[in-house]
């Protein structure tokens, strides 16, 4: 009798232990916050390391960064938790201030899919906003920079993809033309020009890294997540 409760307290104990080892992992990737800086914080709050990325959605260096860094960083390192990124738009022409109010768009809770939708479309949306842009009365009658935002949005395809996310025409529209989210870009974009030199760029915890490449991002990434 008291081996069996001997082995019945170890098959509870092991029971236990599995089901103790069956709990999933966190996948912070799917954690999004608002930073104080106005970007959009993605990974653990905790993280040991903050990279942030200052980029813009039509600079094809940057589709670049986004499409090799992928696996190494956003499925590896933010998934585990180990490091924090933190997108910072540089706005340089009007296709990239509608791709950055539509990535905003929902705000935290659907901006690293929108944000990441629009990179993944990025060669597709060029082509078509440089054919649009071609034609001669391509924003006859657009007045204002609301209607021009509306027209390239438009004409790139950008607002088709969004609303084939999930955003309705009518919340795509007034992302578009909210005054304050365009205030909160042109803001944040005025505030570092002089500090840095272009997109990509990329600092990690507060220092600016000498880089434009995953090649040259991960050295001392990986060097940070040591000390």
């Amino acid at each position: 009798m008291r081996l069996l409760g001997v082995l019945a307290g170890v098959l509870a104990g092991l029971v236990m232990m599995g089901g103790a080892e069956a709990q999933p992992a966190r996948d912070w990737r799917t954690v999004t916050v608002k930073a104080a800086s106005g970007g959009f914080q993605i990974g653990n709050p905790k993280a040991r390391v903050t990279l942030v990325e200052y980029v813009s959605y039509t600079c094809p260096h940057c589709g670049h960064f986004v499409e090799e860094s992928k696996a190494p960083l956003h499925d590896g390192l933010v998934r585990n938790g180990q490091v924090r990124v933190e997108i910072r738009n540089f706005v340089r022409d009007p296709l990239d201030l509608a791709s950055a109010l539509l990535a905003r768009c929902g705000g935290t809770a659907r901006f690293a899919r929108q944000h990441a939708l629009i990179f993944a479309n990025q060669k597709a949306l060029l082509d078509k906003a440089m054919a649009f842009q071609a034609k001669p009365d391509s924003f006859k009658g657009a007045t204002t920079l609301e209607a021009r935002l509306r027209r390239i949005a438009a004409g790139s395809g950008l607002t088709a993809l969004m609303t084939r996310s999930g955003l309705t025409a009518q919340q795509a529209d007034r992302c578009l033309v909210d005054p304050a989210a365009r205030q909160e870009l042109v803001a944040a974009t005025e505030k570092v020009q002089g500090r840095i030199e272009g997109t990509p760029s990329f600092e990690i915890d507060g220092n600016l890294l000498a880089a434009n490449s995953w090649a040259e991002v991960e050295p001392p990434l990986r060097q940070a997540l040591q000390r």
